[in-house]
């Protein structure tokens, strides 16, 4: 597994610190990653998706509903590897 995370979060890390040099106790965490449970546990990234749509209702009209999920991606959204989604036995493993 790719380490674009880690790298990610400790570049905004300085940034951060570089913006508000004033502040103390800064921290940065790239939020999107989900644990995936298997034999292995391993993290991979997920967006979150917002559908919505008018459902009609037996009295007349409509009412505008929205249902919330997650997609896993198959490859890290920075750098393009290849997350072994659904391989059991994956190398992609948390240390």
């Amino acid at each position: 597994m790719c380490n674009c995370r880690t790298d990610l979060e400790a570049r905004l890390l300085e940034r951060f610190k570089e913006a508000e040099p004033l502040a103390t106790g800064h921290e940065v965490k790239l939020t999107g990653y989900a644990f995936i449970f298997g034999k292995q546990l391993r993290m991979v990234g997920v967006m979150p998706i917002e559908q919505t749509a008018d459902f009609p209702l037996k009295k007349g009209g409509t009412k505008r509903k929205s249902v919330k999920c997650s997609m896993q991606f198959t490859h890290c959204p920075f750098c393009g590897d290849k997350y072994e989604a659904g391989k059991e036995d994956s190398e992609d493993t948390l240390s």
